[in-house]
């Protein structure tokens, strides 16, 4: 009897827990139900206002698809363009750049036969003009201490000569 007494009580606490159950998944289906009938409301008010910003969106987007196409090629042209003047004046820059080493070539090879000139020029002058004219001048300071000398000695034969008259009529 025990065992039997075990037995109902295990089928009654059983039966208890099944209907528990029932009841607890009752409830959850009616919360489910209310949250999924929320759910479509706040859904259909979403439809409803987001319609009117779709078909704008939409109006606006068939509006400017020509427009964008239009100026996606004008930009393709644009950078084709562009890229045809960059080219062109890379062409040019190196050109003036290639000019402008030529000439600063020329310029510096000019430079330095105009110094070489100036330098042998220079050197002729020194020769032919500056050297003469040292050993002109040279002989005419040489004529003229010679001279000076003569002069001096001149001077004092001459004042040989006075003193000499003089002691010769100091002596008479």
């Amino acid at each position: 009897m025990n065992s039997q007494w075990v037995m109902t009580m295990f089928v009654i606490v059983a039966a208890v827990a099944l209907i528990l159950q029932m009841v607890t998944l009752f409830f959850l289906y009616l919360a489910i139900k209310k949250t999924a009938t929320k759910m479509e409301g706040i859904a259909d008010r979403l439809e409803t206002q987001s319609s009117p910003i779709l078909a704008t969106a939409q109006t606006i987007l068939d509006d400017a698809q020509p427009k964008l196409s239009e100026i996606t090629s004008n930009l393709a042209e644009s950078t084709a363009m562009v890229r045809a003047h960059v080219a062109e004046m890379a062409e040019a820059t190196t050109e003036i750049v290639g000019r402008a080493r030529l000439q600063a070539e020329r310029i510096d090879e000019f430079v330095g036969n105009t110094i070489e000139r100036i330098e042998l020029t220079s050197e002729f002058l020194q020769q032919s003009v500056l050297n003469p004219i040292r050993r002109i001048q040279a002989i005419v300071q040489a004529v003229a201490a010679g001279l000076s000398m003569l002069r001096s000695n001149r001077a004092r034969r001459k004042a040989e000569s006075n003193s000499s008259q003089a002691d010769e009529e100091m002596f008479i």
